[in-house]
Protein backbone atom coordinates (compact mmCIF):
# COMPACT_ATOMS: atom_id res chain seq x y z
CA UNK A 1 0.00 0.00 0.00
CA UNK A 2 1.27 3.21 -1.02
CA UNK A 3 0.51 7.24 0.41
CA UNK A 4 0.25 9.33 -3.12
CA UNK A 5 1.05 12.36 -3.17
CA UNK A 6 -2.67 13.37 -3.38
CA UNK A 7 -2.92 11.88 -0.30
CA UNK A 8 -5.06 8.84 -1.39
CA UNK A 9 -4.18 5.36 -1.18
CA UNK A 10 -3.16 3.36 -3.88
CA UNK A 11 -2.83 -0.68 -3.67
CA UNK A 12 0.30 -1.70 -5.52
CA UNK A 13 0.29 -5.24 -6.97
CA UNK A 14 3.17 -8.18 -5.55
CA UNK A 15 4.05 -9.39 -8.76
CA UNK A 16 6.11 -7.24 -11.48
CA UNK A 17 4.87 -7.07 -14.76
CA UNK A 18 6.05 -4.44 -17.93
CA UNK A 19 3.44 -2.86 -18.51
CA UNK A 20 1.24 -3.05 -14.78
CA UNK A 21 3.09 0.44 -13.46
CA UNK A 22 0.74 -0.15 -10.35
CA UNK A 23 3.05 -3.18 -8.59
CA UNK A 24 5.56 -2.78 -6.03
CA UNK A 25 8.39 -3.71 -8.41
CA UNK A 26 7.68 -0.39 -10.45
CA UNK A 27 7.61 1.88 -7.87
CA UNK A 28 10.52 0.68 -6.44
CA UNK A 29 12.36 1.48 -9.93
CA UNK A 30 11.34 4.51 -10.71
CA UNK A 31 12.57 5.49 -6.91
CA UNK A 32 15.66 4.25 -8.32
CA UNK A 33 15.70 5.84 -11.95
CA UNK A 34 15.46 1.71 -13.63
CA UNK A 35 11.64 2.24 -14.71
CA UNK A 36 11.32 0.97 -18.20
CA UNK A 37 15.07 0.00 -18.31
CA UNK A 38 15.34 -3.85 -20.46
CA UNK A 39 17.61 -6.33 -19.91
CA UNK A 40 19.08 -9.33 -22.35
CA UNK A 41 17.94 -12.68 -21.00
CA UNK A 42 20.27 -15.42 -22.74
CA UNK A 43 22.29 -15.96 -25.95
CA UNK A 44 19.81 -15.47 -28.49
CA UNK A 45 19.29 -11.34 -27.65
CA UNK A 46 16.21 -11.43 -26.29
CA UNK A 47 15.23 -9.58 -23.37
CA UNK A 48 13.24 -8.97 -20.81
CA UNK A 49 11.75 -5.63 -18.71
CA UNK A 50 13.45 -4.97 -15.78
CA UNK A 51 12.53 -6.15 -12.06
CA UNK A 52 13.69 -4.88 -9.21
CA UNK A 53 14.52 -7.96 -8.07
CA UNK A 54 17.43 -8.01 -9.93
CA UNK A 55 19.12 -5.64 -8.35
CA UNK A 56 17.82 -6.70 -5.03
CA UNK A 57 21.07 -8.65 -4.24
CA UNK A 58 22.89 -5.55 -4.77
CA UNK A 59 20.77 -3.59 -2.30
CA UNK A 60 20.74 -6.49 0.65
CA UNK A 61 23.69 -8.86 1.38
CA UNK A 62 22.75 -11.41 3.61
CA UNK A 63 25.33 -13.02 6.25
CA UNK A 64 25.50 -16.18 3.71
CA UNK A 65 25.66 -13.88 1.14
CA UNK A 66 29.00 -12.15 1.94
CA UNK A 67 30.98 -15.02 2.33
CA UNK A 68 30.06 -16.63 -0.81
CA UNK A 69 33.35 -17.53 -3.28
CA UNK A 70 31.54 -16.03 -6.87
CA UNK A 71 31.16 -12.25 -7.76
CA UNK A 72 28.99 -10.40 -6.22
CA UNK A 73 27.12 -9.68 -9.05
CA UNK A 74 25.61 -13.25 -8.86
CA UNK A 75 22.35 -14.50 -6.98
CA UNK A 76 23.79 -17.65 -6.99
CA UNK A 77 21.47 -19.07 -9.64
CA UNK A 78 22.84 -20.50 -12.76
CA UNK A 79 20.37 -19.72 -15.23
CA UNK A 80 20.56 -16.21 -14.27
CA UNK A 81 24.23 -15.63 -15.12
CA UNK A 82 23.43 -13.72 -18.03
CA UNK A 83 20.53 -11.60 -16.87
CA UNK A 84 22.57 -10.27 -13.85
CA UNK A 85 25.74 -9.49 -16.04
CA UNK A 86 23.66 -7.61 -18.40
CA UNK A 87 22.31 -5.94 -15.16
CA UNK A 88 25.65 -5.10 -13.96
CA UNK A 89 26.25 -3.31 -17.61
CA UNK A 90 23.30 -1.34 -17.27
CA UNK A 91 24.29 -0.07 -13.73
CA UNK A 92 27.85 0.73 -15.14
CA UNK A 93 27.33 2.72 -18.11
CA UNK A 94 23.71 3.56 -17.69
CA UNK A 95 22.56 1.69 -20.93
CA UNK A 96 20.28 -1.18 -21.16
CA UNK A 97 19.33 -3.32 -23.57
CA UNK A 98 16.18 -2.39 -25.26
CA UNK A 99 18.47 -1.97 -28.72
CA UNK A 100 19.67 -5.47 -28.93
CA UNK A 101 17.69 -7.37 -31.76
CA UNK A 102 17.24 -11.13 -30.97
CA UNK A 103 18.19 -12.87 -33.39
CA UNK A 104 18.87 -16.96 -34.67
CA UNK A 105 19.68 -16.31 -38.51
CA UNK A 106 23.48 -17.77 -39.38
CA UNK A 107 24.31 -14.85 -41.77
CA UNK A 108 23.13 -13.01 -38.42
CA UNK A 109 25.22 -14.61 -36.15
CA UNK A 110 28.36 -14.10 -38.64
CA UNK A 111 28.20 -10.86 -38.80
CA UNK A 112 28.22 -10.14 -35.78
CA UNK A 113 31.04 -12.38 -35.01
CA UNK A 114 33.24 -10.43 -37.40
CA UNK A 115 32.06 -7.19 -35.86
CA UNK A 116 33.56 -8.43 -32.38
CA UNK A 117 36.67 -9.26 -34.16
CA UNK A 118 36.82 -6.24 -35.84
CA UNK A 119 36.31 -4.59 -32.27
CA UNK A 120 38.49 -6.50 -30.63
CA UNK A 121 41.17 -5.93 -33.01
CA UNK A 122 40.79 -1.95 -32.72
CA UNK A 123 41.10 -2.29 -29.28
CA UNK A 124 44.01 -3.96 -29.17
CA UNK A 125 45.33 -1.76 -31.90
CA UNK A 126 44.39 1.44 -29.79
CA UNK A 127 45.97 -0.32 -26.64
CA UNK A 128 49.39 -0.85 -29.30
CA UNK A 129 49.81 2.81 -29.71
CA UNK A 130 48.49 4.21 -25.94
CA UNK A 131 51.37 1.79 -25.00
CA UNK A 132 53.58 3.43 -27.44
CA UNK A 133 53.04 6.61 -26.49
CA UNK A 134 54.16 5.83 -22.99
CA UNK A 135 57.67 5.39 -24.35
CA UNK A 136 58.23 2.61 -21.90
CA UNK A 137 59.13 -0.86 -22.82
CA UNK A 138 56.59 -3.27 -24.20
CA UNK A 139 57.30 -6.01 -21.27
CA UNK A 140 55.22 -6.71 -18.48
CA UNK A 141 58.09 -8.36 -16.32
CA UNK A 142 60.51 -4.88 -17.33
CA UNK A 143 57.93 -2.70 -16.20
CA UNK A 144 56.90 -4.62 -12.96
CA UNK A 145 60.98 -4.39 -12.34
CA UNK A 146 60.75 -1.11 -12.73
CA UNK A 147 57.65 0.30 -11.13
CA UNK A 148 59.42 -1.39 -7.83
CA UNK A 149 62.80 0.61 -8.71
CA UNK A 150 60.45 3.80 -8.75
CA UNK A 151 58.55 2.99 -5.39
CA UNK A 152 61.91 2.65 -3.70
CA UNK A 153 63.47 5.96 -5.10
CA UNK A 154 59.79 7.98 -3.93
CA UNK A 155 60.70 5.77 -0.17
CA UNK A 156 64.28 7.10 -0.18
CA UNK A 157 63.20 10.86 -1.77
CA UNK A 158 60.72 10.70 1.27
CA UNK A 159 63.34 9.72 3.89
CA UNK A 160 64.89 12.77 2.84
CA UNK A 161 62.14 14.62 2.71
CA UNK A 162 61.34 14.03 5.83
CA UNK A 163 65.02 14.46 7.76
CA UNK A 164 64.96 17.81 5.96
CA UNK A 165 61.51 18.87 7.57
CA UNK A 166 62.90 17.82 10.95
CA UNK A 167 66.06 20.11 10.91
CA UNK A 168 64.14 22.60 8.84
CA UNK A 169 61.44 22.61 12.03
CA UNK A 170 64.64 23.14 14.46
CA UNK A 171 65.75 25.98 12.94
CA UNK A 172 62.60 27.63 12.53
CA UNK A 173 61.88 27.25 16.23
CA UNK A 174 65.07 28.73 16.83
CA UNK A 175 64.22 31.62 14.72
CA UNK A 176 60.89 31.99 16.36
CA UNK A 177 62.07 31.89 19.59
CA UNK A 178 64.80 34.70 18.29
CA UNK A 179 62.37 36.90 17.13
CA UNK A 180 60.40 36.84 20.09
CA UNK A 181 63.34 37.77 21.89
CA UNK A 182 64.13 40.67 19.99
CA UNK A 183 61.02 42.23 20.08
CA UNK A 184 60.64 42.15 23.78
CA UNK A 185 64.34 43.76 23.90
CA UNK A 186 62.84 46.04 21.39
CA UNK A 187 59.97 46.70 23.65
CA UNK A 188 61.90 46.95 26.93
CA UNK A 189 64.55 49.43 25.34
CA UNK A 190 62.02 51.37 24.04
CA UNK A 191 59.74 51.95 27.44
CA UNK A 192 63.60 52.44 29.17
CA UNK A 193 64.05 55.44 26.52
CA UNK A 194 60.45 56.63 27.74
CA UNK A 195 61.44 56.57 30.78
CA UNK A 196 64.57 58.50 30.74
CA UNK A 197 63.26 61.07 28.58
CA UNK A 198 60.21 61.71 31.75
CA UNK A 199 63.32 61.72 34.20
CA UNK A 200 64.99 64.23 31.98
CA UNK A 201 62.01 66.66 32.52
CA UNK A 202 61.46 65.58 36.12
CA UNK A 203 65.31 66.50 36.70
CA UNK A 204 64.69 70.02 35.04
CA UNK A 205 62.01 70.35 37.06
CA UNK A 206 63.88 69.70 40.28
CA UNK A 207 66.83 72.30 39.59
CA UNK A 208 64.26 75.17 38.65
CA UNK A 209 62.20 74.22 41.90
CA UNK A 210 66.05 74.59 43.57
CA UNK A 211 66.35 78.09 41.48
CA UNK A 212 63.13 79.22 42.45
CA UNK A 213 63.53 77.99 46.48
CA UNK A 214 66.89 79.71 46.62
CA UNK A 215 65.61 82.87 45.34
CA UNK A 216 62.97 82.78 48.28
CA UNK A 217 65.58 82.33 50.54
CA UNK A 218 68.18 84.91 49.72
CA UNK A 219 65.26 87.38 49.84
CA UNK A 220 64.01 86.01 53.21
CA UNK A 221 67.78 86.49 54.40
CA UNK A 222 67.88 89.74 53.12
CA UNK A 223 64.37 90.73 55.06
CA UNK A 224 65.29 89.05 58.23
CA UNK A 225 68.75 91.54 58.35
CA UNK A 226 67.02 94.45 58.13
CA UNK A 227 65.22 96.75 61.09
CA UNK A 228 61.42 97.13 60.48
CA UNK A 229 60.61 100.95 60.86
CA UNK A 230 57.33 99.92 59.72
CA UNK A 231 54.71 97.69 60.21
CA UNK A 232 54.28 95.12 57.42
CA UNK A 233 50.36 94.90 57.90
CA UNK A 234 49.67 98.26 58.47
CA UNK A 235 52.44 100.05 57.31
CA UNK A 236 52.28 102.17 61.11
CA UNK A 237 55.45 103.72 62.34
CA UNK A 238 57.19 101.81 64.88
CA UNK A 239 56.04 103.96 67.75
CA UNK A 240 52.45 103.41 66.40
CA UNK A 241 52.66 99.84 66.75
CA UNK A 242 50.30 97.28 67.81
CA UNK A 243 51.75 94.00 69.79
CA UNK A 244 48.73 92.18 68.55
CA UNK A 245 49.77 92.76 65.05
CA UNK A 246 53.11 91.00 65.27
CA UNK A 247 50.95 87.62 65.11
CA UNK A 248 50.59 87.62 61.12
CA UNK A 249 54.41 88.04 60.82
CA UNK A 250 56.42 85.33 59.62
CA UNK A 251 60.10 85.76 60.40
CA UNK A 252 62.12 85.71 57.44
CA UNK A 253 65.07 83.71 58.58
CA UNK A 254 62.68 80.98 59.10
CA UNK A 255 61.23 81.47 55.68
CA UNK A 256 64.38 81.01 54.70
CA UNK A 257 65.69 78.18 56.49
CA UNK A 258 62.59 76.13 55.01
CA UNK A 259 63.62 76.93 51.85
CA UNK A 260 67.07 75.74 52.55
CA UNK A 261 65.73 72.47 54.05
CA UNK A 262 63.63 72.22 51.13
CA UNK A 263 66.24 72.81 48.66
CA UNK A 264 68.15 70.03 50.50
CA UNK A 265 64.91 67.43 50.20
CA UNK A 266 65.33 68.05 46.48
CA UNK A 267 68.81 67.61 45.64
CA UNK A 268 68.02 63.94 48.15
CA UNK A 269 65.57 63.33 45.23
CA UNK A 270 68.03 64.36 42.14
CA UNK A 271 70.69 61.86 44.27
CA UNK A 272 68.15 58.74 43.63
CA UNK A 273 66.92 60.16 40.47
CA UNK A 274 70.15 59.74 39.26
CA UNK A 275 71.22 56.42 40.69
CA UNK A 276 67.80 55.40 38.85
CA UNK A 277 68.74 56.90 35.75
CA UNK A 278 72.24 54.80 35.73
CA UNK A 279 70.52 51.94 36.44
CA UNK A 280 68.45 52.33 33.77
CA UNK A 281 71.26 53.15 31.17
CA UNK A 282 72.80 50.14 32.25
CA UNK A 283 69.97 47.93 31.46
CA UNK A 284 69.37 49.69 28.57
CA UNK A 285 73.19 49.01 27.31
CA UNK A 286 72.37 45.16 28.21
CA UNK A 287 69.20 44.96 26.32
CA UNK A 288 71.27 46.25 23.03
CA UNK A 289 74.02 43.91 23.78
CA UNK A 290 70.89 40.83 23.99
CA UNK A 291 69.36 42.54 21.14
CA UNK A 292 72.46 42.35 18.80
CA UNK A 293 72.87 38.76 19.84
CA UNK A 294 69.28 37.25 19.41
CA UNK A 295 69.24 39.19 16.09
CA UNK A 296 72.78 37.24 15.04
CA UNK A 297 71.29 33.91 15.73
CA UNK A 298 67.59 34.54 13.78
CA UNK A 299 69.44 35.69 10.87
CA UNK A 300 71.71 32.73 11.47
CA UNK A 301 68.92 30.50 11.67
CA UNK A 302 67.14 32.55 8.44
CA UNK A 303 70.16 32.34 6.06
CA UNK A 304 70.48 28.38 6.86
CA UNK A 305 66.80 28.16 6.19
CA UNK A 306 67.28 30.05 2.91
CA UNK A 307 70.31 29.02 1.88
CA UNK A 308 70.85 25.01 2.44
CA UNK A 309 67.51 23.34 4.02
CA UNK A 310 64.55 25.43 1.61
CA UNK A 311 66.58 24.49 -1.32
CA UNK A 312 66.80 21.04 -0.34
CA UNK A 313 63.33 20.72 0.93
CA UNK A 314 62.30 21.92 -2.56
CA UNK A 315 63.93 19.63 -4.58
CA UNK A 316 63.33 16.60 -2.28
CA UNK A 317 60.00 17.94 -3.14
CA UNK A 318 60.01 18.33 -6.72
CA UNK A 319 61.90 14.49 -7.14
CA UNK A 320 59.14 12.85 -5.65
CA UNK A 321 56.87 14.58 -7.63
CA UNK A 322 59.14 14.02 -10.82
CA UNK A 323 59.09 9.80 -9.65
CA UNK A 324 55.10 9.94 -8.57
CA UNK A 325 54.51 10.73 -12.63
CA UNK A 326 56.79 8.24 -13.67
CA UNK A 327 54.90 6.01 -11.21
CA UNK A 328 51.96 6.56 -12.57
CA UNK A 329 52.81 6.55 -16.05
CA UNK A 330 54.70 3.31 -15.48
CA UNK A 331 51.04 1.74 -13.89
CA UNK A 332 49.28 2.79 -16.89
CA UNK A 333 51.40 1.14 -19.25
CA UNK A 334 51.20 -1.98 -16.99
CA UNK A 335 47.21 -1.78 -16.90
CA UNK A 336 47.30 -1.37 -20.72
CA UNK A 337 49.24 -4.40 -21.39
CA UNK A 338 47.11 -6.22 -19.19
CA UNK A 339 44.44 -5.07 -21.17
CA UNK A 340 45.83 -5.78 -24.18
CA UNK A 341 46.55 -9.37 -23.23
CA UNK A 342 43.16 -9.78 -21.93
CA UNK A 343 41.61 -8.41 -25.56
CA UNK A 344 44.22 -10.91 -27.54
CA UNK A 345 42.48 -13.80 -25.35
CA UNK A 346 39.17 -12.92 -25.59
CA UNK A 347 40.17 -12.55 -29.56
CA UNK A 348 41.21 -16.19 -29.46
CA UNK A 349 38.30 -16.98 -27.97
CA UNK A 350 35.91 -15.44 -30.26
CA UNK A 351 37.65 -16.84 -33.24
CA UNK A 352 37.72 -20.82 -32.01
CA UNK A 353 34.06 -20.77 -30.71
CA UNK A 354 31.02 -21.59 -32.60
CA UNK A 355 28.37 -18.77 -34.11
CA UNK A 356 26.08 -19.76 -31.38
CA UNK A 357 28.98 -19.27 -28.75
CA UNK A 358 30.14 -16.11 -30.61
CA UNK A 359 26.37 -14.70 -29.75
CA UNK A 360 26.66 -14.96 -25.89
CA UNK A 361 30.19 -12.68 -26.01
CA UNK A 362 28.77 -10.16 -28.32
CA UNK A 363 26.65 -9.22 -25.73
CA UNK A 364 29.36 -9.86 -22.55
CA UNK A 365 32.05 -7.68 -23.36
CA UNK A 366 32.12 -4.51 -21.38
CA UNK A 367 33.76 -0.98 -22.30
CA UNK A 368 37.22 -1.52 -19.90
CA UNK A 369 37.21 2.44 -19.22
CA UNK A 370 33.87 1.16 -17.41
CA UNK A 371 35.44 -1.37 -15.45
CA UNK A 372 38.86 0.19 -14.70
CA UNK A 373 37.07 3.15 -13.07
CA UNK A 374 35.03 0.70 -10.57
CA UNK A 375 38.34 -1.12 -9.75
CA UNK A 376 39.74 1.87 -8.88
CA UNK A 377 36.57 2.90 -6.42
CA UNK A 378 36.97 -0.89 -4.60
CA UNK A 379 40.65 -0.09 -4.75
CA UNK A 380 40.12 3.26 -3.21
CA UNK A 381 37.30 1.67 -0.44
CA UNK A 382 40.02 -0.96 0.60
CA UNK A 383 42.40 1.39 1.45
CA UNK A 384 40.32 3.41 3.30
CA UNK A 385 39.88 0.50 5.23
CA UNK A 386 43.41 -0.26 5.34
CA UNK A 387 43.45 -4.19 4.14
CA UNK A 388 46.61 -5.33 4.46
CA UNK A 389 48.91 -6.02 1.81
CA UNK A 390 46.85 -4.32 -0.94
CA UNK A 391 48.27 -2.89 -3.89
CA UNK A 392 46.83 -2.74 -6.84
CA UNK A 393 42.36 -3.91 -7.36
CA UNK A 394 41.69 -4.71 -11.13
CA UNK A 395 38.46 -6.22 -12.82
CA UNK A 396 38.60 -10.11 -13.95
CA UNK A 397 35.73 -10.49 -17.15
CA UNK A 398 36.30 -13.97 -16.30
CA UNK A 399 34.73 -14.18 -13.22
CA UNK A 400 32.88 -10.71 -13.40
CA UNK A 401 34.40 -10.29 -10.15
CA UNK A 402 37.74 -8.02 -8.83
CA UNK A 403 41.46 -9.29 -8.71
CA UNK A 404 42.97 -8.25 -5.27
CA UNK A 405 47.03 -7.66 -5.76
CA UNK A 406 46.77 -9.56 -8.42
CA UNK A 407 44.54 -12.54 -6.63
CA UNK A 408 41.23 -13.75 -7.64
CA UNK A 409 38.80 -12.48 -4.62
CA UNK A 410 37.36 -16.01 -4.63
CA UNK A 411 40.76 -17.74 -3.81
CA UNK A 412 40.99 -15.92 -0.39
CA UNK A 413 39.37 -17.01 2.97
CA UNK A 414 36.03 -15.98 3.98
CA UNK A 415 37.38 -13.18 5.77
CA UNK A 416 38.89 -11.60 3.12
CA UNK A 417 35.84 -12.37 0.75
CA UNK A 418 33.35 -11.15 3.30
CA UNK A 419 35.35 -7.42 3.38
CA UNK A 420 36.04 -7.62 -0.03
CA UNK A 421 32.48 -8.61 -1.27
CA UNK A 422 31.10 -5.33 1.24
CA UNK A 423 34.09 -3.22 -0.63
CA UNK A 424 32.45 -4.43 -3.90
CA UNK A 425 28.79 -3.80 -3.06
CA UNK A 426 29.44 -0.38 -1.53
CA UNK A 427 31.37 0.19 -4.31
CA UNK A 428 28.99 -0.07 -6.73
CA UNK A 429 26.61 2.35 -5.34
CA UNK A 430 29.44 5.12 -4.44
CA UNK A 431 30.22 4.17 -8.79
CA UNK A 432 26.13 5.32 -9.58
CA UNK A 433 25.91 7.69 -7.10
CA UNK A 434 29.36 9.72 -8.45
CA UNK A 435 27.93 9.37 -12.24
CA UNK A 436 24.83 9.81 -11.70
CA UNK A 437 23.42 6.50 -12.88
CA UNK A 438 20.58 4.57 -11.84
CA UNK A 439 20.53 2.87 -8.46
CA UNK A 440 18.33 2.30 -5.47
CA UNK A 441 20.68 3.97 -2.99
CA UNK A 442 20.60 1.91 -0.24
CA UNK A 443 22.40 -1.40 0.86
CA UNK A 444 22.01 -3.23 4.00
CA UNK A 445 25.11 -5.97 4.64
CA UNK A 446 25.06 -8.25 7.56
CA UNK A 447 27.40 -9.05 9.31
CA UNK A 448 30.59 -7.87 7.39
CA UNK A 449 32.91 -7.96 10.24
CA UNK A 450 32.18 -10.89 12.53
CA UNK A 451 33.96 -13.89 10.62
CA UNK A 452 37.16 -12.17 11.48
CA UNK A 453 36.75 -13.40 14.98
CA UNK A 454 37.08 -17.07 13.51
CA UNK A 455 38.95 -17.04 11.00
CA UNK A 456 39.95 -19.52 8.60
CA UNK A 457 43.30 -21.64 8.98
CA UNK A 458 46.18 -20.00 7.77
CA UNK A 459 44.28 -17.15 7.18
CA UNK A 460 44.86 -14.17 10.40
CA UNK A 461 42.04 -12.10 12.16
CA UNK A 462 42.33 -8.39 10.89
CA UNK A 463 43.16 -6.13 13.53
CA UNK A 464 40.82 -3.25 15.13
CA UNK A 465 42.22 -0.77 13.10
CA UNK A 466 40.49 -2.07 9.89
CA UNK A 467 37.08 -2.26 11.51
CA UNK A 468 37.38 0.92 12.91
CA UNK A 469 38.03 2.06 9.42
CA UNK A 470 35.50 0.56 8.01
CA UNK A 471 33.01 2.20 10.19
CA UNK A 472 34.73 5.97 9.72
CA UNK A 473 34.17 5.54 6.20
CA UNK A 474 30.90 4.12 6.08
CA UNK A 475 30.33 7.29 8.24
CA UNK A 476 31.73 9.92 6.09
CA UNK A 477 31.62 8.87 2.70
CA UNK A 478 28.18 7.79 2.70
CA UNK A 479 26.14 11.09 3.48
CA UNK A 480 23.96 11.17 0.30
CA UNK A 481 23.10 7.21 0.44
CA UNK A 482 21.45 4.81 3.46
CA UNK A 483 24.00 2.27 4.33
CA UNK A 484 22.44 -0.18 6.77
CA UNK A 485 25.03 -2.62 8.33
CA UNK A 486 24.13 -5.54 11.10
CA UNK A 487 27.18 -6.35 12.96
CA UNK A 488 28.25 -7.68 16.24
CA UNK A 489 31.60 -5.52 16.28
CA UNK A 490 31.17 -2.19 17.95
CA UNK A 491 31.94 0.94 15.86
CA UNK A 492 34.86 3.43 17.73
CA UNK A 493 33.49 5.96 20.19
CA UNK A 494 33.60 8.86 17.40
CA UNK A 495 31.55 7.07 14.87
CA UNK A 496 28.69 6.37 17.67
CA UNK A 497 28.72 10.31 19.37
CA UNK A 498 28.97 11.47 15.32
CA UNK A 499 26.12 12.65 13.86
CA UNK A 500 27.20 11.60 10.69
CA UNK A 501 25.90 7.88 11.83
CA UNK A 502 23.15 6.46 13.54
CA UNK A 503 23.95 3.45 16.07
CA UNK A 504 21.38 1.26 17.95
CA UNK A 505 21.82 -1.39 19.74
CA UNK A 506 20.18 -4.43 19.72
CA UNK A 507 19.56 -5.87 23.11
CA UNK A 508 17.35 -9.36 21.98
CA UNK A 509 15.39 -8.01 25.45
CA UNK A 510 12.30 -6.87 26.40
CA UNK A 511 14.11 -3.76 27.48
CA UNK A 512 15.46 -1.09 24.60
CA UNK A 513 15.72 -2.29 20.82
CA UNK A 514 15.16 -5.84 20.54
CA UNK A 515 16.00 -6.65 17.15
CA UNK A 516 16.16 -4.89 13.57
CA UNK A 517 12.39 -5.76 13.09
CA UNK A 518 10.96 -3.87 15.59
CA UNK A 519 8.42 -6.58 18.02
CA UNK A 520 4.34 -5.44 18.19
CA UNK A 521 2.63 -4.09 21.25
CA UNK A 522 -0.33 -5.15 22.78
CA UNK A 523 -1.96 -3.42 20.54
CA UNK A 524 -0.43 -5.38 17.90
CA UNK A 525 1.17 -1.68 16.13
CA UNK A 526 4.30 -1.87 15.83
CA UNK A 527 6.98 -0.21 18.58
CA UNK A 528 7.98 3.19 19.20
CA UNK A 529 11.62 2.53 17.37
Amino acid sequence: MLVADNGHEQILGEKHKANDQDSVSQWLLELSGLQNKWIRKNAKGETRSFSFRDIAHLSVVSESDIIRSDSPLFSGQYTKRTEEKSVYKCLLSGVDDSSIVAHSDKKQSKQRVEAKEEILEKLIARADRRIEETELPADLTSLTNHLREIENSIDQETAILQTSKESAASLQETRRSSWIGLKRAESRVDVLSELQSRFSLLHEQYNTDISRLGAIAEASQRLGEMALDYCPVCGASSECQDISHQEYQIDPLRAAESCNSEIARIQDLIADLGVTRADMDREAEALEDEKRKVYDAFKEASSELEENLNPGLREAIRQISLWQDHREKTREAIGLLEQRSEFEELLVQVKAESTAELGKLTFSVLDPSYTEEFAKRVEERLAAWKLPGLDRVTFDEKAWDVLISGRSRSSHGKGVRAVTHAAFTLSLLRYCLDNKLPHSGVVIIDSPLVVYKQPDVGEESFSEDLKAAFFRDLAHSYEDAQIIVIENEVPPADVVSSSEANVVLFTGTSEGRSGFIPKPNHSGMGASE
